[in-house]
């Protein structure tokens, strides 16, 4: 295989993880008042409000994911689960409660199926086995010169004759 053609299979490759990763869902825009109790979607704040919310949760983010709930007629509280890494070890994650005034809240987006991406995401899985399969057949069998094995040898015990001419 030639460093072109290995350079092409890896950009392959990672096209069809990122196509995976981020293929059979999209995020369609909803009006907040349709999202249902413990729902998860994806909240965007404003500017302002995320900079009020690094005090809080100790990140500057423009978009939350996480469970909403009207906390009144003026405010919204968003659930966001949390997860510690320590050294390299995930550990037992929690939940941190944010509460929005709804003039803070720019957008609310519902997490739905996408056929289209799910297509996408399968035909190009099809095509990288498909090339895959297609390395692994062009390499061949590096053995494949038929060579006869040697005569085994003669049994223990048995005569042999040897003839010698001078």
């Amino acid at each position: 295989m030639t460093a072109r053609a290995a350079r092409w299979r890896v950009a392959a490759a990672r096209c069809l993880m990122g196509l995976t990763l981020c293929g059979c869902y999209n995020y369609v825009p909803v009006d907040l008042a349709s999202v249902r109790p413990a729902e998860y979607v994806r909240v965007e704040v404003t500017e302002q409000a995320a900079v009020r919310l690094v005090k809080d949760f100790g990140a500057y983010l423009r978009e939350l994911e996480g469970q909403v709930a009207r906390a009144g007629s003026d405010s919204v509280s968003v659930t966001v689960p949390v997860g510690r890494d320590y050294r390299g070890v995930a550990l037992e994650g929690g939940r941190q409660t944010l509460f929005l005034g709804l003039g803070e809240v720019t957008g609310v987006r519902r997490r739905e199926f996408s056929r289209s991406r799910t297509v996408a995401a399968s035909v190009g899985s099809l095509v990288v086995f498909g090339l895959i399969a297609a390395g692994v057949a062009q390499w061949g069998d590096p053995n494949s010169e038929v060579v006869e094995p040697p005569p085994p040898p003669p049994p223990p015990g048995a005569i042999v004759f040897r003839f010698r001419f001078p």
